[in-house]
């Protein structure tokens, strides 16, 4: 309220940016899937000639991976940058997304752009290849993460070039690479010939949508509910109100982190726009969610074959 409008608008903006940004939290699978990659690091470490294991994270869109695969390299970033310092010399994770029709140059660009690096317009993938491997020696890189690996269409010539691509990229990086995609095991990259030595040195990591059925299911869901309320960037919201809500919030959103996200996120903007500066389900019942999470909604309340009167979905 002291604020001046210019600074106000300013101050809103920010706020903007905040629930927007990617957020990195803690989830139901991040323990696991944490313990699963530090026994791949540690084989990483170990001079081997054979090719080093990956690790995916899979599911189907709106459950997480990205945010998972954030939050374990912003906790592995931390870890190095503690043994080796916090300068601008060193980059211990690198995140990079696979582009749809992605080609083997397009590829390598992505992970060339992390790094901030200038590539010429003509060089070819493998010359970006060098290049980007050279960097991430020389930046101490000890995690990849790769995201949206189902863009990778190997049943198209570019495709399963940039997979070859991306065979030899790892063979020759002495990093852990973390793979993140919808409905892996039955992509393009997980199946058919190159499908079949992708999966011969990956482990697979299965996330499920967030449950209600147990005691556990409703705490999980509860803390990440909780979760996210506390990054709101509100005045006048009440810490812990989300708490009755949260299966209301489950049947909006399906358990999937995405929707809750969205949900919450655009509630957030709108208390900011309207002053009122709290979420409640009265705000919350006016946003208009992803398709996704209408229609898992829409299912979840569908009668039975026994009943003709059709339920509201809210």
């Amino acid at each position: 309220m002291a604020l001046s409008p210019e600074d106000k608008e300013e101050y809103d903006e920010q706020r903007f940016a905040w629930i927007g940004a990617d957020t990195v939290l803690a989830t139901k699978d991040s323990d696991q899937i944490d313990k699963h990659l530090r026994i791949i690091q540690a084989r990483v470490r170990t001079k081997s000639a054979t090719a080093h294991r990956a690790f995916a994270i899979s599911g189907r869109a709106g459950l997480g991976k990205s945010t998972t695969a954030l939050t374990l390299g912003k906790k592995h970033e931390r870890q190095r940058r503690k043994l080796l310092g916090d300068g601008p010399e060193v980059t211990p994770v690198v995140y990079a997304v696979v582009p749809p029709g992605a080609t083997p140059k397009m590829l390598m660009r992505a992970f060339a752009t992390w790094l901030d690096m200038q590539v010429p317009q003509r060089l070819d993938a493998p010359s970006i290849t060098d290049q980007v491997v050279r960097v991430l020696a020389q930046q101490k890189t000890t995690l990849v993460i790769l995201d949206e690996v189902h863009n990778l269409r190997t049943t198209r010539s570019a495709g399963a070039e940039a997979a070859s691509q991306l065979k030899v990229f790892t063979e020759r990086v002495d990093a852990a690479f973390v793979y993140c995609g919808i409905d892996l095991l039955t992509s393009d990259l997980f199946t058919g010939d190159i499908g079949k030595q992708v999966r011969a040195r990956t482990k697979m990591y299965a996330l499920e949508p967030y449950a209600l059925g147990s005691a556990r299911d409703r705490e999980e869901w509860l803390e990440l509910v909780l979760g996210m309320e506390d990054l709101l960037p509100l005045a006048n919201h009440p810490e812990g109100s989300l708490e009755d809500e949260a299966a209301y919030l489950y049947h909006r959103t399906g358990g999937s982190i995405g929707s809750l996200r969205g949900l919450l996120g655009d509630a957030a903007i709108e208390a900011i726009l309207t002053g009122k500066e709290r979420v409640d389900r009265a705000l919350m019942d006016d946003i208009i969610l992803d398709e996704e999470a209408v229609r898992h909604a829409q299912e979840s309340t569908a009668p039975s074959p026994t009943h003709s009167r059709a339920k509201k979905t809210g």
